[in-house]
């Protein structure tokens, strides 16, 4: 998605072989800038440390999703990866750039979107308009022909049938899938690995903020907190893709899972997400949302951010329990952990109770 931006921007002309001497020729190039010029694009080589449990805990749901991280016999990353970090992040304060290159919203997500909380919209109307985006269309039909829908077991193979198993929420959370699900990472094997666990932790996202949502005082926004919660990690989505870019143009035989590029997700994701949707000019009520996504750097103030926008919290939380759900799928974690994150990281009681609820079914699972 982004090949062509990157390669202008390391300037590279031949992208089929690995240019093993490119750093070597560049930092030559970079070395001898100004010390004063673009202090956005310097990246701090001193290794990412986590100083809190909620730091711990990000650290683990990404190695869970990108992998451990090699380890470096110096106080220092890599110095390919330093590079590589430096140019990606002197792109992350430009972010029109990366914005310009992503595809456009389709108008039957649009329609979609203005319609979250209005009951009384056209739906031969809205069916013509997802008729029109055909990978979107079937993500409707996948979803109509799921069990948690589907509970007759009977076939779904045109979208006005799934409009009567779904109903307006199904509907909704079907058109935002087959949309999210296009910006999830498809080429490479390990790009697709990447890929799968990112889009479960957007679904478990999605899914788990409607459940915290219907079961609170606001649950009138369920539908909004099921989109919300499946956009909310676009910024992990969109960052990756630039990094396993820029390494197909510098450095094929490489992969981004350095703590380096760990640290740069972490700081820059929420920013990227909330960035995505002003441009495809989401509504206001969603914005601020995610606006308040990226102004939270501690659990410690979701009471405030509670008090202020619950939906908003709700989000956060969906977000912190997703992760643990993700992460269970691939190993076992002991109860004081587990515990931990219920008293550290979780502050409403329906959070609480979710994430009760999620452990039971994880372990009837393994039953």
């Amino acid at each position: 998605m982004f090949k062509k931006l990157l390669r202008k921007l390391f300037k590279k002309t031949d992208s089929n072989n690995a240019n093993l001497y490119y750093f070597e020729d560049s930092r030559k190039n970079l070395e001898s800038q100004d010390e004063t010029e673009a202090p956005s694009a310097k990246v701090d080589h001193q290794e990412f440390s986590f100083h809190s449990f909620e730091d711990d805990y990000q650290q683990a749901f990404y190695d869970y999703l990108l992998g451990p991280s090699p380890t470096i016999n110096s106080s220092s990353n890599d110095e390919l990866s330093e590079f590589i970090s430096a140019q990606v992040e002197s792109l992350l304060q430009n972010p029109k750039l990366i914005l310009d290159a992503l595809p456009i919203l389709p108008l039957s997500l649009t329609k979609i979107i203005e319609q979250l909380n209005n009951q009384n919209f056209d739906t031969d109307e809205l069916i013509k308009l997802i008729q029109q985006e055909p990978a979107i269309a079937a993500k409707v039909i996948e979803l109509a022909n799921s069990t948690y829908y589907n509970r007759h077991n009977k076939e779904i193979i045109d979208l006005k049938s799934a409009f009567m198993v779904l109903g307006v929420n199904g509907l909704s959370e079907g058109v935002i899938n087959g949309f999210v699900s296009r910006l999830v990472p498809q080429s490479s094997l390990y790009f697709k690995l990447y890929g799968q666990k990112i889009w479960q932790h957007c679904l478990s996202t999605g899914i788990t903020a409607k459940a915290l949502v219907a079961k609170s005082s606001i649950k009138e926004s369920a539908a909004q907190a099921y989109f919300i919660g499946l956009i909310c990690n676009l910024g992990d989505v969109i960052i990756y893709q630039l990094m396993v870019d820029a390494f197909s143009v510098v450095h094929p035989d490489c992969q981004p899972n350095s703590a380096l590029f760990k640290n740069l997700m972490a700081k820059n994701s929420k920013k990227l997400t909330y960035f995505i949707a002003k441009y495809w000019n989401f509504p206001q009520s969603i914005l601020e949302v995610l606006a308040l996504q990226t102004k939270v750097k501690r659990s410690a103030l979701l009471p405030s951010l509670h008090n202020k926008m619950p939906i908003a919290c709700y989000i956060y939380e969906a977000k912190i329990i997703s992760e643990l759900k993700v992460r269970l799928t691939q190993s076992k974690i002991d109860d004081d952990y587990i515990k931990e994150v219920s008293t550290s990281l979780l502050f409403t009681a329906e959070a609480d109770n979710q994430l009760t609820l999620m452990l039971a079914d994880n372990s009837l699972e393994k039953v």
